[in-house]
């Protein structure tokens, strides 16, 4: 008994670790893009430059993801993760001397390889160390440092911003990513994996990837999320203070706000899918998707064309974090189930190129389509409506393979 309550505890600390590499490429990334008003008016761009931002940090991900996810099956987990979050770190300091934005979009273009280091280094990490039954729950936790990271970021960056400057403010997360390098290089020691018995190389590797069906319907997934949370991060502050009329501190406050209800969903609904839908990770993706689609379609119908009070918005961004951000834990969990542990750095580089080329395509096109109509009101429900249209495709595509997607429940 003794043991396995600390087993468990060993567990726990180690996700713990683990997720400090999110909460400081987060506090980066995120408190970059609570900035975008500030750096919006510091360069005179409009929504759809501004979005462009996210365009080219993921533009890197599509072209390196599945090279990455290849060299973290190699180097394993530990070295991932302490060289990724250097490298946002390093390049965080050099935004804060960019003297052009089409400097800072050079900078976001290398920043997102070290994002694409650090992602298939955690989702290989916990499937070489969780159980298949709680790998749910735990990628929650993990990935809840994001949300942390995102809290941090949203809410002081824009703060100091105001006050000191945008480039002042990038110090802080710069930092602070300096600092997380260093916890992981001391406390992070994961116990080593077994060597494979039989070595494949990177093309063999691939062709076992591509011939699987479920990575393809996965894709689907992949996309539906890069469409929703990369859009939301990069335009919520610019809705917030373009058609609600927040200040740019208090807009990034909203988005903290909508962060912490993504480090709470996370581990919510991973528990729920583990302990009370048997791991069935087609109803938990799909169900997740519904309520994506319908705060979207809230945001569009009810939130614009009415007056509410900032504690109402609040609450409604609580709530969308709370969806929105849970899909991106259990997209990793459900891909852990289908690839395994050998597989999983390479089966998370292709599963990053389609969830940022959503990302790469969606937010220029999303802050067009604001800068056309004069509101986010359209842009809204065309994410909303593509989300659920992806969602659906891949729920009935997935029908024939469900009994993959689901905890034997002998």
């Amino acid at each position: 008994m003794k043991s396995r309550a600390a087993n468990k505890v060993g567990t726990l600390s180690t996700l713990l670790i683990m997720s400090t590499a999110y909460i400081a490429v987060f506090s980066s990334v995120q408190g970059f893009k609570a900035m975008l008003p500030l750096i919006q008016q510091d360069f005179g761009i409009s929504s759809a430059q501004a979005g462009l931002y996210s365009t080219f940090f993921f533009a890197s991900g599509v072209l390196l993801a599945i090279f990455t996810g290849r060299i973290v099956d190699t180097i394993g987990p530990r070295k991932g993760l302490i060289g990724g979050v250097l490298v946002i770190a390093s390049l965080m300091l050099m935004h804060t001397v960019a003297p052009l934005f089409s400097v800072l979009l050079g900078l976001a273009l290398l920043s997102g390889v070290g994002f694409s280091v650090v992602t298939p280094s955690i989702n290989k990490g916990i499937i070489e160390m969780v159980d298949p039954s709680k790998r749910a729950v735990s990628n929650g936790i993990v990935h809840a440092g994001g949300g942390i990271g995102g809290i941090l970021g949203s809410s002081l960056l824009p703060l100091i911003g105001e006050h000191y400057g945008w480039r002042t403010a990038l110090l802080f997360s710069a930092s602070l990513a300096f600092v997380m390098a260093l916890l992981l290089t001391k406390l992070f020691h994961p116990a080593s994996s077994p060597e494979p018995s039989e070595k494949t190389t990177f093309k063999e590797d691939l062709v076992v990837m591509i011939k699987n069906p479920l990575i393809w319907l996965m894709s689907l997934v992949g996309i539906a999320i890069g469409l929703s949370l990369g859009n939301m991060t990069i335009h919520y502050t610019l809705f917030l203070t373009g058609d609600l009329g927040f200040r740019p501190s208090l807009a990034g406050v909203t988005l903290s706000i909508f962060m912490v209800g993504g480090i709470l969903g996370n581990p919510t609904f991973g528990y729920i899918n583990d302990r009370f839908l048997n791991s069935n990770r087609r109803i938990g993706l799909y169900g997740l998707s519904l309520m994506v689609t319908l705060m979207f379609l809230v945001m569009a119908f009810v939130v614009l064309p009415g007056d509410f009070s900032t504690p109402f918005i609040m609450v409604l961004s609580f709530v969308f974090g709370l969806f929105t951000f849970a899909g991106m834990g259990m997209m990793f969990t459900t891909l852990g189930d289908i690839v395994g542990a050998k597989y999983m750095g390479t089966g998370t580089g292709i599963m990053l190129v389609f969830t940022r080329l959503s990302m790469v395509v969606g937010p220029p096109l999303i802050g067009y389509i604001a800068d056309v109509t004069g509101d986010y009101q359209m842009s809204f429900i065309v994410i909303g409506l593509s989300v659920l249209l992806l969602m659906t495709l891949f729920y009935i595509g997935t029908f024939k393979y469900r009994h993959l997607l689901k905890r034997d429940a002998s």
